[in-house]
């Protein structure tokens, strides 16, 4: 079982108003940045006094890092894995985290600009490694169970599979959101990725069912 990434305590609060502030703080970072993100703004989105934000949060740096896991989280409600096999499932959670939507865009970009800014913030590293490798995780875990149903070429290396269909996913949602590439041309570029690389090498067994 996957442990909590821990964060400083919080006194307690009620989660729809919890919500309504992270989920402030994610639009104001997606409209201007980590830098440009005020906690004046996120409080009045969300309907609170800046007194509050600082009362559950402690600090700024918190709230940041409280909104990152957020951001997991309602990733997780949008990116499915529907499919007849582990390779649709696969090819589906990864697509869907292109899709036309404000609010998946929002979370897409708010993701990218905290990644970026862990670069010189090395208090959002932990918690963006942690994230990054809970999604590998996700993919090795259906790379493990394509193996197991024909649809995955066996003896892959799932963790590896998943750090490159990551980094490929981030590198995509970067021109997506740039308006560099549609949201279709995005979700077929992941899709042939992915059929790239979970495919058998010639000699080494059978090639993946459809």
């Amino acid at each position: 079982m996957r442990q909590p990434i821990h964060l400083p305590p919080e006194r307690p609060m009620t989660k729809d108003r919890r919500t309504a502030l992270l989920d402030a703080a994610i639009e104001q970072i997606a409209a201007k940045g980590v830098r440009g993100m005020r906690v004046g703004e996120v409080a009045r989105s969300a309907g609170v006094s800046p007194a509050l934000i600082y009362h559950h949060f402690g600090d700024r740096a918190t709230l940041l890092q409280s909104a990152l896991i957020h951001i997991g989280e309602r990733a997780d409600e949008y990116t499915g894995s529907n499919g007849a096999n582990a390779r649709a499932r696969l090819i589906a959670m990864l697509s869907d985290e292109f899709q036309d939507d404000a609010d998946i865009r929002a979370n897409s970009t708010a993701w990218g600009e905290l990644r970026d800014t862990a670069i010189f913030n090395e208090s959002l590293r932990p918690t963006i490694k942690d994230l990054t490798q809970r999604w590998i995780d996700d993919i090795a875990e259906l790379i493990n169970l394509g193996a197991q149903d024909g649809s995955i070429a066996p003896n892959l290396d799932g963790q590896d599979l998943g750090a490159q269909l990551t980094a490929l996913a981030e590198g995509l949602s970067s021109r997506w959101l740039a308006d560099m590439i549609t949201t279709d041309q995005a979700r077929q570029h992941l899709a042939a990725a992915v059929e790239a690389l979970v495919r058998d090498m010639p000699g080494e067994g059978p090639r993946p069912k459809s």
